[in-house]
């Protein structure tokens, strides 16, 4: 019944994206800012139905990403690594209707600089991105078998006892990643907040695979 649940919220996350779009259509100006450049200003102004474009080509991603997920039942995780890429999509579909509400604002205002909005989407998104990590981190250590999900390494999959301690430790230092995302999110200016994220990503997976390494070498079997 979770799993039900957990399918039926990513597909309304993904089903808002075009109804969002569609709600706000006839409301548009007719000429919209299309592209912004790396410094957040427009290079290119475009037709308001270019706003169909992104969640056209999500509601296929996202319809492939449920079906994927839908498969791992079957994986040697079974319903948990099922349940640990449910979770993904999810952080995944929401994380593109705020990116979609985002620019539907920029559209409506036409602004020429995205740096003049009050909202700064790179640390909104971040934060988002951070809870999502931590959700997954406390997932993560419910695989009891070795499967396609997890902290998955040369070293991890010696055997069970090996996996279990790995992926308890690979889900502290996701959430702990995700933690460090959130706070990134909260206190660094721009897109920095992005780099600090990617860091700490880095730091829980070096730190993974070396305790990889470590419980193989110590653990009996």
């Amino acid at each position: 019944m979770k799993l039900r649940r957990l399918y039926t919220a990513a597909v309304l996350l993904l089903a808002l994206e075009l109804v969002l779009v569609l709600a706000a259509l006839p409301f548009l100006p007719d000429r919209i800012p299309a592209h912004y450049n790396a410094a957040g200003a427009v290079n290119r102004w475009g037709s308001r139905y270019e706003t169909l474009i992104f969640p056209l080509l999500m509601l296929p991603y996202g319809a492939l990403w449920l079906g994927v997920s839908r498969l791992m039942r079957n994986s040697a995780s079974g319903k948990i690594a099922e349940l640990l890429l449910v979770l993904a999509g999810i952080v995944q579909f929401a994380v593109f209707d705020l990116i979609i509400l985002y620019f539907l604002y920029a559209d409506f205002r036409q602004a020429e600089n995205l740096a003049a909005l009050p909202l700064d989407l790179n640390r909104s998104l971040c934060a988002v991105s951070g809870l999502g990590l931590i959700a997954l981190g406390n997932w993560i250590p419910k695989l009891k078998k070795p499967g396609p999900a997890g902290l998955r390494t040369p070293w991890s999959v010696k055997n069970e006892a090996v996996w279990r301690k790995c992926q308890r430790f690979g889900g502290w230092a996701m959430a702990a990643a995700g933690a460090a995302t959130l706070l990134a999110g909260l206190l660094a200016a721009g897109a920095w907040c992005w780099l600090w994220a990617a860091l700490a990503l880095l730091a829980a997976g070096c730190a993974g695979t070396l305790y990889s390494w470590h419980a193989a070498k110590t653990t009996p079997g």
